[in-house]
């Protein structure tokens, strides 16, 4: 049996000695702070620092070495227990020092009784004390309660029985073109058809510390089935169908079943605006001025003038947006459009097209220009995860701005705090003097008009409303402009063919301009520069 190397008070005619014990199968030597901290515990200061030192030196060379440490009278030092007990009261160890010569030993029951003044209740390990006691297991530690740990309970999942990742990237022909009609986007869905199927939580078994105290398990997550209409829920509350045939998407977690509603025309006078549940297929086109609104996708067959498209899935416009400075689409999903031209477009996921011109096109995904043409010329074009073209800017030199890197809804954000904050720090600059002139008012006459007190107690309560609110906000500020400081610079910019001069570049906060024509190449971050790679 492994057993660390100890030693024992001996008291002799002359005085108190140290004796050693070597270890045996290899065990742990003697140490000074061992040492020490019996000596602490049994209250002697008498000693000599230099005859300890010795002691375990020579200790460490020889068996059974003896080394006098003070004179004094004898008293007899009963075998010790000193019990440590882990932060997390999870673990509790004795350490055994032999007694002195004369001294006595104590038993399985004094150590637990020690063990219960030190607050020690539960996961008692006999064996360990018993064979700690008689092997004489002196020096080491010896784990003698242990904490029954908690079971973790498992989170709830739901499983979606349909292709929650449908494709939305249009095919290529040969010539480059993009293919509108095989867009391989729509998940079809049967009436009765199950949709999504909820396994509930499972909840985890506390445990018991060495105290005695409940160790409660990790918190786990809950779920529920989140739809919208045209679906219905089982009587368990764990499934949940479609009422209709139709397509399904998945939007922040919810499932969203709609039967198409088709334009057979333009969207203009003989429609007005339209504002639909489900999904819209205009087969005509959106006329300047016009809304489409839908909680589905958009579709449109013919042309977008300087309309508004704002769809909670995608948008597919088969001919293309030109704005006049007054298109704007926004998508919760994708926008995949034949060319977008004078319009500002926004989408929580990719976009693909076959041109951008003079636009400001945002989105949380990638950006694709690679159809026939792939040019981007003009404008702004912001993706957080890459823009890929075949030609970027143009050689008149045309102002174009590509920023990758960033995700484009923060910077918004960030910016967005910023402006409220000056707002609500102007407003409270506007009350904190209207309070002032009220106040001087009502030192100066000793009293204030009911109309004019209820203004006073009005400031005062917006004064406290602006002070929370900035608190709130300026925590997110931070909390945002520290996220954009620690950004790694995972976006690319890639172009097949060429860039041209003057196109603007930013890649996760790291701004430069190109000033020489660019070709089959890859621009990425690189610490504090953006560097081109050849492609």
């Amino acid at each position: 049996m492994k057993r660390n190397a100890f030693f024992q008070l001996i008291y002799k005619e002359d005085g108190a000695y140290l004796k050693s014990y070597p270890s045996i199968e290899g065990g742990m030597k003697l140490s000074i702070e061992d040492i020490i901290r019996y000596l602490d515990i049994k209250n002697i200061s008498s000693y000599n620092m230099e005859d300890v030192k010795k002691f375990v030196h020579m200790s460490s060379e020889e068996k059974n070495v003896e080394v006098k440490i003070f004179s004094g009278k004898e008293i007899a030092e009963n075998e010790t227990v000193f019990i440590t007990i882990d932060p997390r009261n999870l673990l509790a160890k004795i350490r055994l020092y032999p007694p002195s010569n004369n001294g006595k030993r104590v038993s399985v029951n004094d150590v637990k009784q020690l063990l219960e003044q030190k607050g020690v209740k539960y996961g008692i390990i006999d064996k360990n004390i018993e064979t700690a006691l008689k092997a004489r297991l002196y020096c080491m530690d010896i784990l003698v309660a242990k904490a029954k740990m908690p079971v973790q309970g498992k989170n709830a999942e739901i499983v979606y029985n349909f292709n929650v990742k449908k494709t939305s990237t249009p095919a290529l022909e040969e010539d480059g073109s993009v293919d509108f009609h095989k867009l391989d986007m729509i998940e079809n869905v049967k009436e009765g058809q199950l949709l999504a199927t909820l396994i509930p939580e499972v909840n985890g078994e506390p445990g018991t510390d060495v105290t005695g105290a409940v160790i409660n398990p990790g918190k786990i997550k809950t779920k529920k089935l989140k739809f919208g209409k045209n679906i219905t829920l089982s009587d368990d509350s764990l499934k949940i169908y479609s009422n209709v045939s139709g397509n399904v998407t998945l939007i922040d977690d919810t499932v969203f079943v709609s039967d198409v509603y088709e334009v057979p025309a333009d969207v203009g006078p003989s429609t007005g605006d339209i504002d639909y549940d489900g999904s819209v297929e205009v087969k005509g086109n959106v006329l300047t001025g016009y809304t489409v609104k839908a909680e589905g996708d958009i579709t449109v067959n013919g042309a977008v003038e300087g309309a508004t498209l704002i769809a909670g899935g995608k948008i597919v416009l088969k001919r293309g947006i030109q704005g006049m400075g007054r298109g704007d689409m926004h998508a919760k999903g994708d926008i995949i459009s034949n060319f977008i031209e004078s319009s500002n477009a926004k989408a929580g996921g990719k976009i693909i097209s076959d041109a951008i011109l003079h636009s400001n096109v945002i989105a949380e995904g990638e950006i694709s220009v690679m159809g026939k043409r792939g040019l981007i010329a003009g404008g702004s074009v912001r993706s957080a995860a890459g823009v890929k073209a075949k030609t970027i800017g143009s050689t008149m030199g045309t102002q174009t701005e590509i920023e990758v890197g960033i995700d484009p809804t923060i910077i918004d954000k960030y910016h967005a705090i910023e402006k409220n904050m000056e707002r609500l720090s102007d407003e409270k600059a506007k009350i904190i003097q209207n309070i002032a002139i009220l106040q001087k008012r009502l030192k100066a006459k000793g009293s204030l008009e009911e109309e004019k007190m209820m203004i006073l107690k009005q400031n005062s309560l917006r004064i406290k409303e602006i002070d929370e609110q900035m608190e709130k906000e300026t925590e997110e500020y931070e909390i945002l402009g520290e996220e954009l400081d620690n950004l790694t610079g995972t976006g690319k910019i890639e172009v097949l063919d060429k860039a041209y001069p003057g196109v603007k570049m930013i890649i996760s906060n790291v701004m430069t301009y190109l000033h020489k024509e660019a070709q089959h190449s890859a621009f990425v971050r690189e610490g504090a520069d953006i560097r081109i790679r050849g492609l």
